[in-house]
This record gives structure tokens, C-alpha cells and sequence, in this order.
């Protein structure tokens, strides 16, 4: 182990993690990280795993293939961590806070491994309910029964009420004590499914599996009752959501994905000995077929503009840490010297905050807050906002800004995270992504007084927008979809804003990031589906036209979103920064002849969470600031002005 780093990773199925989490997870576990994943169902489905080459009927068998599943998630973790899927295990029961009994398996060569297996009947009993988390979190039943495995640690069945679930969840917390919790999607989006985006294994009107959805709520609803000891991060990752927008991996994470995915599946025939099968045969070198694979998407994109200056120079950053804001300050301009953190309440937070300087220099940070995860339909999420009293001086308390569709039945939980930019009247505008996949904004003047929610339109925008104030005090918003970058902007400062309908910049995989250089002209980032590769345009001049069609930086892989800073020195350009395929973060100058370099995050838990950050200090370095793994923040400067040369990273607070 490399660091003081602990994730925990709570998935409904053996599977899923190695399909909507990874390469976050095997990236922590080649630096040591010290991770527990916990599988609340046995994953049993239909109970039928045909073995390879095997012809006629498939019995059903329940037991076996919730063994089998275990068998090939095992596998999978050893070969990340040990590069051997043969290294055995020690397994051990836990009696959990509910009652029950688990089964635990820790990694003999590598016991800061653990996987924890709870064996909850996926479809409950042949007589009684499908989808036991679902019914469960919804309190359609009082209690669901676990599997028994074949050959299992655990010999008869066991039940989880709603409460002793929960109790669990907050019991393993209060044992593994992370510094990171993964969870699978709280809220999925709404979708009409059709021929172009079938059914298939959705739940109703979402875009995911039920188990995923009620695991997920289930997480954030443990996190309630957990109290630490430690700071910790939380990020959430989109399930069956990414086989309909574009794949934003390389093919080199997708090979990677595969190849673990392949092992749990024992796709080339490999033979544990144990007769109850040895992995998920379904898949036989078939992961990719689903598009699942070839993206990997935080449900909440925490943006990359959580670092910033305030009026003195002295730079600030912003993350969530306990589910609540968090700040950390320069002691003085440039210095190495930081306070913080410091917890500002406001939560449960989603991951990411929205910042703005007000011109008198006080702080304004706004969230997304899950105010209340509903057994029915009466979700509550809600925009939040807390201002500073006056510079440098207490935050007062948290107000709520609402939501564009609050009350409504289906849509209130279908919110985006906000961004925000202040206009040259000094008007800030907040902007979210709606239920319905549109643009909403609502506007403060500059005497205080706020607008209501205003719908710009737009259609099919995936989560993840970007707000800049251009150098003519315009406000301009740009969004992904899958059919190009969209663009709204102000045409002058008495006008709202509107959509270019002609602007049309290719396709992105991802959140598109924007800045305003030194000369004036706008600049956008974003990822080129399919390849790991990022797309740079920009205005010929501010207010000009843009050059069609982007063009490719090359890129270093990763996922989420892209932090671009623009030095005040037009010799030095824009620092553009992303999350790297090997779990470093990667960064390069634009314009400029030199490629991207890595900055290695093995001492931050081998990878991060959220999305790096970036901005030019008191003294002119570029800075890059990250949410390492450990919940802490660690930040990294060029060693002299206009070097290509990074130091090593301050991890502070």
C-alpha cells in the first residue's frame, strides 16, 4: 500500500464494476490502494450459464451460477492486482448490523483487497417478487431472502429488511473507512425507448437496471449515517446510459476493460475446478457487444473550474469532501503554504461545485444537493446556493434556488449539476441541464434580486455543461450532444441567451471545456469518440468565426471532464489537463510543439476522483490541483514560469 488511501465500490452485481467503474478501479489497485467492493445481489438472473461448446438446454440453477459469478469476479481482481487469476483468496464470513451473514474473500498476497458478497436473491424467490433490491427500496416488501451459493461459506438463507440493508452498508463503512465510495447511478436519465434504443435490460422509462438504480440509492442513503472518521469523496458512474451516447475511452482502456471482463467471464475457457463453473460464461469475449464497455461516465461530471483566484491572487479551491463544500486557500499569493479544509456544510452535495468571484470579491458556490431519495416518486433535488458575507469573511448559510421541474412526478430527480459565469453587468447566470435534456438558466442582477427558471430549449444535451463570460462581457454556454457541440450565447448584453442553430463543431464524448485566451477568442476542448484523442477549436478572433473542423492535440485517454487555464502571458498559452488511460494526470501546453506529459498519482491512491483543475498563480506558474483518492487535495506547479517542467505534487489538509 502507497498511500492512505481506502475505496469502497458498492455495485448490485459481480460484473459491474468491472464494466461501468473500470479502469478507476484497476488503476487504484496497481498502486495499492486499499479497496473493498461490496456485491449486494448474488446476480443470479435466470439461474442459466452455458458453459463454452455447450449445446441443447441449459438448466436453471440458481445457486451455481451466483458461485460461478463469484469464481469469475475473483479471478478478475487477482489478475488486476497480481496479474495471476489463480491467486487464492481467504474467506471468511461477516455478521452484519441486519442479522445476515456475507460471505468475504481478502486476496492472500494482497489483504488490502476484499471482496464482500451479501448473496441477496436478485429476483427474490421463484413464488415471490423480481428485482429484490428495487421492491426493497421502494418498501413493496418488508424483507428479501439471500442465495446460497453452491459450495458457499454461508449454508442457509438469510433476509434484509430495507433498515438492516441500510445498517450494513453503514457497518462496512464503518470497518473499511474509506476515503473514496463509488457508487453506481442515483438517478438515471428518462429515455423513450424505441428501435434506436431498445429496451433491453432498462427499467421502465430509465436508462439503466433497476439493481443499479436501487443499489445506488441505497449508498447515498447509507452515507446519511456515516460519520467517518475520515474525509471522503464520492462518485457515482452511469450504467446502461453509456451504450447510447458516444464512447469517450480509448481503445487501449477498452482493451483493458475487455480483458478483465473476459477473465471474470473465463471467455477462454479456463477451469477453476470448481464444478459450480468458473465465471459469467455468458459473456464469451462478447463485452463490447452491449457499447457498455467502451465508455466509462461519472454520473455527476464535477467540471474542472474549481480553481480559481480571489481578489488578492491568492488561489482557492473548491471540492465536495463529505458530501458538503470544502475550500482550501493559499496562506499568502504563490505560496506552497494552504488552509484547509474547511467544511461548509450545504449537504449531501452531488460531486462538483459551481464558483464565482462577485466584483466586490466574496466567493458564491453552488451544488446540486439530494435533498431527499424518495421510496416513491417524490424525489427532491434542488439547486443550493452559499455566498460570503463579504471578502474574506463567514458564509452565512445555504438558500435553495429551486429546480426548473421541482414538484414534478418522473422529473425533479433528473437534474444537472450547475455551472456558472457572471456577465459584464456583473449579472450572474446559472445554468443546469433539465429533465427533459434541455438548457435552463436563472439569472441574479446585480442588485440581488433573482429571475425565475428560463428554458433555453436544446434538446438531447449530455450532463456536463461550461459557462464563460466572453472578453465582450458576453455570456456563452456550451453543451454536448450526440449530434455536436451546442452553442448559446448572448448577442448583447440586454438580450438572453440563444442557441447558434448552425454551429455545429463534430460530435464530443464528453463535457466540452472552454476558455477565453489572452487575445480574446473563445477556446473549446473535448473528447474525440472512440479514440482517447481531444479536439481543440477556436474563434479566428473574439466574436469570429470558428474553424471547422476541430483539430486533434492528441490526447493521453482518460475520461471526464477537461481543465483548461489560459496564462496571462499570450507566449505561454492555455494549459489543458485530463485525467490519463494509466490513472496519472496528463497535461500539455496549446499552442506548442510539445506532446503531453504525466504527472503519476501512485502517492494520491493511483488515480483521482472527480476531474483535475487548473490555473495560473500570483507569480504566473500554472497550477494543476487535484481530489486525490485520499480525499485530500494535492496540487503541483511549473517549476518557473514558461517551463514545460511540473514539480511534484503538495498534498495539503
Amino acid at each position: 500500500m502507497t498511500s492512505l488511501a481506502s475505496v469502497l465500490q458498492i455495485v448490485a452485481h459481480p460484473d459491474d464494476d468491472l464494466y461501468f467503474m473500470n479502469p478507476a478501479v484497476f488503476q487504484g489497485l496497481k498502486a495499492g490502494t486499499r479497496t473493498t467492493t461490496v456485491c449486494l445481489t448474488s446476480g443470479d438472473a435466470d439461474g442459466r450459464n452455458p458453459r463454452p461448446g455447450q449445446t441443447g438446454p441449459v438448466p436453471e440453477d440458481r445457486e451455481a451460477y451466483g458461485r460461478a459469478r463469484q469464481n469469475g469476479l475473483r479471478a478478475a481482481y487477482a489478475a488486476m492486482v497480481l496479474g495471476d487469476r489463480t491467486a487464492p483468496w481467504k474467506p471468511a464470513t461477516l455478521t452484519t448490523a441486519g442479522g445476515a451473514v456475507a460471505e468475504a474473500y481478502t486476496l492472500a498476497d494482497a489483504p488490502w483487497v476484499t471482496l464482500i458478497f451479501l448473496n441477496i436473491r436478485q429476483h427474490g424467490t421463484p413464488e415471490g417478487p423480481a428485482r429484490s433490491l428495487h421492491v426493497l427500496w421502494h418498501e413493496e416488501v418488508q424483507q428479501v431472502p439471500t442465495l446460497v451459493p453452491t459450495g458457499g461459506l454461508v449454508p442457509e438463507v438469510h433476509w434484509y429488511t430495507r433498515t438492516g440493508l441500510v445498517d450494513t452498508l453503514v457497518q462496512i463503512m464503518d470497518l473499511v473507512r474509506p476515503t473514496l465510495v463509488r457508487t453506481l447511478d442515483p438517478d438515471p436519465d428518462r429515455l423513450v425507448h424505441n428501435e434506436a434504443f431498445p429496451q433491453r435490460h432498462d427499467h421502465g422509462d430509465l436508462s439503466d437496471h433497476a439493481d443499479h438504480t436501487a443499489a445506488a440509492l441505497f449508498a447515498w442513503f447509507a452515507l446519511d449515517h456515516y460519520q467517518g472518521p475520515t474525509a471522503y469523496a464520492v462518485e457515482s458512474y452511469r450504467g446502461y446510459y453509456n451504450e447510447r451516447w458516444p464512447h469517450n475511452l480509448s481503445q487501449r482502456s477498452v482493451s483493458l476493460k475487455d480483458y478483465f471482463l473476459n477473465v471474470y467471464g473465463a471467455a477462454d475457457g479456463y477451469d477453476s475446478g470448481d464444478p459450480a463453473g468458473s465465471g459469467d460464461y455468458a459473456l464469451s469475449f462478447s463485452s463490447r457487444r452491449t457499447g457498455w464497455v467502451q465508455s466509462t461516465a461519472p454520473r455527476h461530471p464535477s467540471g474542472a473550474a474549481w480553481l480559481l483566484a480571489d481578489r488578492r491572487g491568492r488561489l482557492a479551491a473548491f471540492a465536495v469532501v463529505n458530501r458538503q463544500a470544502a475550500v482550501w486557500l493559499e496562506a499568502q499569493p504563490g505560496t506552497d503554504q494552504w488552509r484547509g479544509p474547511f467544511l461548509l456544510g450545504g449537504g449531501p452535495l452531488a460531486p462538483g461545485l459551481a464558483v464565482s468571484l462577485t466584483p466586490d470579491g466574496r466567493w458564491q458556490i453552488l451544488a446540486e444537493r439530494l435533498s431527499h431519495l424518495a421510496a416513491g416518486e417524490d424525489h427532491v433535488r434542488e439547486i443550493v446556493l452559499l455566498e460570503q458575507a463579504e471578502p474574506d469573511g463567514v458564509f452565512p448559510g445555504w438558500i435553495s434556488l429551486g429546480n426548473p421541474s421541482a414538484g414534478i412526478p418522473h422529473r425533479d430527480r433528473h437534474l444537472g449539476g450547475p455551472v456558472a459565469t457572471r456577465d459584464g453587468m456583473g449579472r450572474l447566470h446559472v445554468f443546469v441541464r433539465n429533465a427533459g435534456l434541455g438548457l435552463h438558466t436563472r439569472i441574479r442582477e446585480a442588485d440581488g434580486a433573482w429571475g425565475e427558471w428560463t428554458d433555453l430549449r436544446g434538446h438531447d444535451l449530455q450532463e456536463g455543461l461550461t459557462a464563460v463570460t466572453a472578453a465582450n462581457g458576453h455570456v456563452e454556454v456550451f453543451g454536448a450532444s450526440r449530434e455536436g457541440v451546442f452553442h448559446w450565447a448572448q448577442n448583447s448584453l440586454d438580450e438572453p441567451l440563444t442557441r447558434a442553430p448552425r454551429f455545429r463543431l463534430t460530435v464530443p464524448a464528453g463535457p466540452v471545456a472552454a476558455v477565453v485566451q489572452p487575445g480574446g477568442q473563445v477556446m473549446t476542448v473535448y473528447r474525440q469518440p472512440e479514440t482517447g484523442r481531444l479536439l481543440m477549436a477556436q474563434e479566428d478572433a473574439p466574436g469570429g468565426r470558428w474553424a471547422q473542423p476541430a483539430a486533434s492535440i492528441g490526447g493521453p485517454g482518460g475520461f471526464g471532464a477537461i481543465a483548461l487555464a489560459a496564462s496571462p502571458s499570450p507566449e505561454t498559452g492555455t494549459l489543458a489537463v485530463s485525467r490519463a488511460d494509466l490513472g496519472g494526470v496528463a497535461y500539455r501546453f496549446l499552442p506548442g510543439k510539445q506532446g503531453w506529459r504525466e504527472l503519476p498519482t501512485t502517492a494520491l491512491g493511483g488515480t483521482i476522483a472527480g476531474a483535475p483543475a487548473a490555473a495560473f498563480d500570483a507569480l504566473g506558474r500554472a497550477t494543476i490541483a487535484v481530489l486525490g483518492a485520499d480525499a485530500r487535495l494535492a496540487v503541483t506547479r511549473q517549476v518557473a514560469p514558461g517551463s514545460t517542467e511540473f514539480g511534484p505534487w503538495l498534498t495539503v489538509g
